[in-house]
């Protein structure tokens, strides 16, 4: 990073950069991921797009765990065959420690956290697809906050768009992101229904490419579909790889290693299987295929929408040889099903599936009796708060809002923003200075 001190704040339209882009390229690189090169003459400069499909059930999104930290953006992606990968948030060059709340590969860093002026972007796998969204910077993350099966998290300052729009001011005090000055730069942005998510370099400190503002960077991301974006770490640090090559000019001539990156693998993902009984009322009621208590006849549902039928049909003896549902090939991530059957209440299970070929096993009990109709007041664990600090009722079942629907147990098919300006499900928020948006 090349530090600058400035010590005032310049506010910025939507129309107020002078940029005028112009698409030079544009290439498939693998169904659901194009790459497009822009130029901007008035500045100048260079910008390398890769609009992502999130929906594709071939794309996988990936954060680097804090096991490989320290590595530049072609070596992280080397060791995992990514297709797209780029340099993730600012950090302390001390111990390569990310500057807000990390996570890869299902596990949190240690020793990092969220603060009031960073953006988070945090992914999962729903169904067969991914489910992503950014939060706003006004909200306070934990790591206890995290929606169930979250797989990556990273962060980055300042946010760019905001629900469709620009952001209205940006810190030039910020030596970190220099904000105000025409800087390398590498962002992150999610179109509102969270299908698409957009990864952008800019060149910059270069003969024929000088890079851009925070807010000329946000136009660009605005008007190509992003309705909410954040930047990444600026300056020297800025890459992007495209499969296993560097596709933008590093403004040091050569990468520099960085604490954690964001990346996105194509291809076939190596497949589980979840199995499991329906019992009446207690686990313990149905450990042997013969025991009253097991349920047949229940309609289970995964959340990729495919359907099965509770049996006793083929069962020996205990619990592991008689599944009375069964999903093959399903693809790694924390899995759900929703299972009914008249006279029952509805029931939700999730269990975390693996590629290591275990079965996972997902027994659910179901409890006699009938749903009440929703009277309006919805657990403490579905409440929406959008960025704006208001909070709203959500349906029950909600873990995390988001474009890239898939049904079951998780909110995969939600209609509405993949974050509803920033919106995640969770027990309670904390606003910055102490202010409850919602008792815990």
């Amino acid at each position: 990073m090349r530090f600058v001190p400035v010590l005032i704040a310049v506010t910025w339209g939507a129309g107020s950069a002078r940029a005028t882009p112009v698409r030079t390229d544009a290439v498939v690189l693998h169904p659901g991921m194009t790459h497009e090169r822009w130029h901007d003459d008035a500045i100048p400069a260079k910008l390398d797009l890769v609009r992502i499909d999130l929906t594709s059930a071939e794309i996988q999104t990936r954060a680097t765990p804090e096991s490989a930290k320290g590595k530049t953006t072609s070596a992280y992606a080397g060791t995992i065959s990514a297709a797209v990968a780029v340099n993730g948030g600012a950090f302390a060059v001390s111990g390569y420690k990310p500057l807000g709340l990390a996570m890869g590969d299902g596990a949190m860093w240690s020793q990092t956290a969220d603060d009031d002026h960073t953006a988070t972007l945090m992914f999962r796998r729903t169904g067969e697809q991914t489910t992503a969204a950014i939060v706003v910077p006004e909200m306070v993350v934990g790591a206890a906050d995290l929606p169930a099966g979250t797989e990556g998290v990273v962060s980055g300052r300042p946010l760019l768009v905001r629900a469709g729009s620009v952001e209205s001011t940006f810190p030039c005090d910020d030596a970190t992101t220099i904000a105000c000055d025409r800087a390398p730069r590498a962002a992150v942005g999610l179109s509102a229904d969270g299908h698409t998510m957009f990864v952008v370099t800019v060149d910059g400190w270069q003969s024929g490419s000088l890079g851009m503002t925070a807010a000329e960077l946000a136009t660009f991301l605005r008007a190509r579909g992003a309705d909410t974006a954040m930047l990444l770490d600026s300056g020297s640090s800025s890459t992007l790889v495209l499969d296993g090559a560097v596709a933008s000019h590093p403004s040091d001539g050569v990468e520099r290693t960085v604490a954690n990156h964001l990346a996105l693998v194509y291809g076939s993902l190596p497949k589980g299987e979840m199995s499991g009984v329906v019992c009446k009322d207690s686990i313990s009621n149905c450990t042997t295929p013969g025991s009253p208590g097991r349920i047949t006849g229940a309609l289970v549902t995964l959340d990729d929408g495919r359907t099965d039928t509770s049996t006793t049909s083929g069962c020996s003896t205990g619990l592991a040889s008689c599944a009375s549902y069964d999903f093959p090939g399903v693809t790694p991530r924390l899995a759900c099903v929703t299972v009914k059957k008249a006279g029952y209440r509805i029931a939700h299970k999730c269990s975390q599936v693996t590629s290591d070929g275990m079965i996972s096993y997902n027994s659910v009990v179901l409890v006699a009796g009938t749903d009440p109709v929703d009277a309006g007041v919805p657990d403490a664990s579905d409440i929406v708060v959008d960025g704006n600090g208001s909070s709203s009722e959500h349906p029950d079942g909600g873990t995390m809002t988001g474009g890239g629907g898939g049904g079951g147990c998780c909110d995969a098919g939600a209609d509405r923003s993949p974050i509803a300006i920033a919106a995640v499900v969770l027990a309670g928020w904390r606003r910055r200075r102490g202010k409850t948006l919602r008792p815990s």
